[in-house]
């Protein structure tokens, strides 16, 4: 968990803290961390493994709204804050270790330290941040320039998720994605 450390800036025994409240849970693949229509009462993050963040349209279709892995943070941080049920549902895509942090526990060690009253702001700082980089991703790069981040970004796990879920990340169709994936081995 020293990634989790240095990814908030706490030293060990703050590191440790946080520790004690969160839960460990290993997922296997396909296996539903957050189910849609309910309240989020928990935050995650990812010591091991790939989730897909998705919701299902009504007409049965899937879009696959995030892919996160080592090192993110996940849950629907708008349900989290405001109570409301969630639109989204996350889901394992290979076998995974979270760690999840109940809202309730994360309220008490802030009420019991003034240093975790100020820690608080990480966590929206850093769920803006992964959103900024998301809404950049869609507005400011291609279809091809946006598979060659992701393949930056976990390079190991993209071999290990359906294309049909990439390729709904990515905005384009599992066609566009062969082509692309076809011209870089070319």
């Amino acid at each position: 968990m020293i990634n989790l450390g240095e990814r908030l800036g706490l030293e060990k025994t703050r590191l440790d803290e946080f520790l004690e409240i969160s839960q460990r849970r290993l997922c296997r693949r396909g296996d539903i961390l957050f189910q849609r229509n309910r309240v989020c009462n928990q935050l995650g993050y990812i010591a091991e493994g790939a989730l897909r963040t998705y919701c299902v349209m009504e007409s049965g279709e899937e879009i696959s709204f995030l892919l996160q892995v080592n090192g993110d943070f996940f849950g629907d941080y708008e349900s989290y804050l405001t109570g409301e049920r969630s639109g989204f549902i996350v889901e394992a895509m290979m076998d995974t270790e979270v760690l999840l942090f109940d809202k309730r526990d994360l309220e008490h060690l802030i009420d019991s330290d003034v240093f975790w009253l100020r820690f608080s702001r990480t966590i929206p700082d850093v769920c803006f941040l992964e959103a900024k980089r998301r809404i950049e991703d869609l507005l400011f790069f291609g279809p091809e320039e946006r598979y060659f981040r992701l393949l930056n970004k976990m390079p190991e796990i993209v071999q290990k998720i359906p294309l049909k879920y990439i390729s709904s990340y990515l905005g384009i169709t599992p066609q566009s994605l062969s082509r692309i994936r076809k011209r870089i081995t070319n």
